[in-house]
């Protein structure tokens, strides 16, 4: 039992050391790991300005040309001074100013090419351009090329037989994490596969406690082996796989399923990080057909957003039946626009102080943080480089409509003048405390 009570305050103090110098003032479990305490906040929240977790925002407006026009659906990322726009599988790369400079589509089948993507990215740090390719049945390749899209290397991915593996994020130049989930009922639960640089395998990690529920479904088939060979009636696992972050030389891991967030490092130390106290929110039955992502009696994490910075933390809930600002969203598809309606709520947590804010819109419909610098749009990120620049994306007419109807300042002023609709989305970009 002494054992066992040391092997606790470790994992506690590791967890403490990893947000990054948490103070007293934080709200902790027994023992003292951090809690974000949203079951206190449910049905209020407060405008937070831009000013407050950025020391500043800058716009840029992206190079128009017929070879660096944006698709639909596009992702932006900011890393060593350069901006991607990812859409359609085609990464299109700008300076930190906005002039286009390359386009990169290596699709195809020769050696530095690849048939499909699971992933497209900048690396941590260089900018250099990483590929994950997805082979259905098979393993995946990191396929490297330097921050000009010229070839460097490829890794393969070692295949499981018995466990599903997904993204793959390095931690400096030697340390591989894939998060992983068991591919049938039975097989060993894995949360990730850890690899040196030669895709050996040095540690597997196990999948956090899950409520049986969650586990619940998946069918029986007859599923055909690497080796060639029928597993009859196998029960495939429904246990989705984390979502993995990171944040200086960590790794964080966010489940859906459990409260609680983990993490590694560099050297291979995996622990909880902090804990979401749900209370009386906690989803505690699977059974329900009625409830879903906007309906239900119980709050879940959004595990596929997460922005963290040296002070904050950024996430998402489903508030369902709890959410005291539901939002609607105009969407334009191909048979015209559609208004998607929301419940979920973005919030804001303090890794210094513990303080935890749902975000209330600053413009009706618009969740995200006010811009009280440019008086811009809300701005919300949807990712953020290595030295915590948080990158946001609107299109043309977004500003246009936008600055049509408000007085905004410095450049974003200066873009909105000659602005046309048809014209390159603009980027915000926030330099996060």
């Amino acid at each position: 039992m002494t054992y066992m009570r040391n092997i606790h305050k470790i994992l506690i103090l590791t967890a403490i050391v990893a947000l990054g110098g948490c103070n007293s003032q934080q709200k902790t479990v027994t023992g003292g790991l951090p809690v974000i305490d949203l079951a206190s906040n449910v049905g209020q929240g407060k405008i937070v300005n831009v000013s407050d977790v950025a020391h500043d925002i800058r716009y840029v407006k992206l190079e128009t040309s017929d070879s660096s026009l944006i698709g639909r659906y596009p992702t932006v990322f900011y890393e060593n001074e350069r901006i991607y726009v990812l859409s359609m599988r085609v990464l299109k790369v700008f300076d930190k100013d906005g002039k286009f400079l390359f386009k990169f589509d290596r699709r195809g089948r020769g050696a530095q090419e690849y048939v499909a993507s699971r992933r497209i990215r900048a690396m941590h740090g260089s900018g250099n351009i990483l590929v994950q390719t997805q082979a259905l049945g098979a393993s995946d390749d990191l396929m490297f090329f330097d921050r000009e899209g010229n070839y460097l290397a490829k890794k393969n991915v070692p295949y499981n037989k018995n466990t599903f593996q997904s993204d793959v994020l390095e931690i400096g130049d030697n340390l591989y994490v894939a998060a992983a989930s068991p591919k049938y009922k039975d097989s060993v639960q894995l949360s990730a596969i850890i690899y040196d640089s030669t895709f050996t395998i040095i540690k597997t990690i196990p999948y956090p406690s899950i409520t049986e529920f969650e586990m619940e479904g998946g069918d029986s088939f007859v599923v055909v082996s690497a080796d060639g060979k029928e597993i009859p009636s196998a029960k495939l696992s429904t246990i989705r796989f984390p979502e993995t972050y990171r944040y200086k030389d960590y790794i964080r891991f966010l489940f859906v399923g459990n409260d609680t967030i983990f993490s590694i490092d560099s050297k291979q130390n995996y622990s909880p990080l902090l804990r979401i106290n749900y209370g009386k929110y906690k989803k505690v039955s699977g059974k329900s057909s009625e409830m879903n992502l906007n309906k239900g009696d119980y709050i879940t994490l959004r595990s596929v957003y997460f922005i963290e910075s040296d002070e904050y933390m950024i996430l998402q809930f489903y508030m369902r039946d709890f959410c005291h600002e539901p939002y609607e969203e105009p969407i334009s598809t191909p048979t015209g626009m559609r208004v998607n309606k929301h419940t979920d709520c973005y919030a804001l947590y303090n890794k210094k102080t513990g303080e935890f804010t749902l975000l209330n819109q600053p413009v009706k419909n618009i969740p995200g943080f006010k811009d009280d610098i440019k008086n811009g749009p809300p701005f919300l990120p949807t990712s953020i480089s290595s030295d915590f620049q948080a990158c946001a994306l609107f299109n043309a007419s977004q500003i246009i409509e936008y600055t049509q109807a408000n007085d905004v300042k410095g450049e974003l002023k200066e873009i909105a003048k000659d602005l046309k609709d048809t014209d390159n989305p603009i980027v915000a970009i926030a330099k996060m405390r």
